[in-house]
């Protein structure tokens, strides 16, 4: 007669599980599975540090928006260019041929200024802002007399002087000036031209003075 036993369950814990050998080997832990600390950045991942400039695209300065157009470059007929100041220096001299607006008044004026008379030395012309000076050199010749027309175009006074040339600095005599008002001046017009009362001649030179507005001028000297 066969007894059957039913066991009972055993109250032992079931013994640990030993890695199976792979090969006669235990494997490793996979690189790459270990726990990163605090998800570092990745090899060949440079920080970058808050959006710095890429090579080969250099910063742009800032606009500055006092910034004047062409550096501050005062540039006649430029819309949006501002008057120099005025006070003084010397007015930018121009082609005769682009001052017709002064260039052209100046052959009718001289006409009655200086009849009968030639030109002596070229038309000097330039644009002026108030205060500034235009000059032009010539010699001062005995047994000659000599007159100096000038006409502004936007200016409302012009002025011219005779002076001589010195070597001393600061020190030129006036040889005449004008006594005109207005945008038209002349010396020795009208046959009172002047001539030297030295036997010798002399260096000597005009200049034109935009005394009260800003424009173009021209002048001319005439000589008999």
């Amino acid at each position: 007669m066969t007894t059957l036993i039913a066991g009972c369950g055993s109250s032992d814990p079931p013994p640990a599980q030993q890695p199976q050998a792979y090969n006669g080997q235990y494997p490793q832990q996979q690189p790459g599975y270990q726990q990163q600390p605090g998800y570092q950045q990745q090899p060949g991942y440079p920080q970058q540090p808050g959006y710095q400039q890429q090579p080969g695209y250099p910063q742009q300065p800032a606009q500055d928006p006092n910034a004047q157009p062409n550096g501050g470059l005062q540039i006649p007929g430029l819309p949006g260019q501002q008057p120099a100041a005025s006070g003084g220096g010397t007015a930018q001299a121009l082609d005769p041929n682009l001052a017709q607006l002064a260039v052209a008044p100046l052959t009718v004026f001289a006409n009655t200024e200086a009849p009968g008379m030639a030109q002596e030395g070229p038309t000097i012309a330039g644009n002026f802002q108030e205060g500034q000076t235009l000059e032009s050199a010539f010699t001062f010749q005995p047994g000659k007399c000599y007159t100096v027309v000038a006409v502004g175009a936007g200016i409302q006074n012009i002025d011219i002087e005779m002076q001589y040339v010195t070597p001393l600095p600061g020190i030129a005599p006036s040889i005449g000036k004008d006594s005109q008002t207005g945008s038209q001046a002349s010396i020795g017009g009208k046959g009172n031209c002047l001539k030297p009362l030295s036997p010798f001649p002399a260096n000597a030179k005009f200049i034109v003075r935009a005394t009260k507005g800003a424009g173009v001028a021209a002048a001319q000297l005439y000589v008999k």
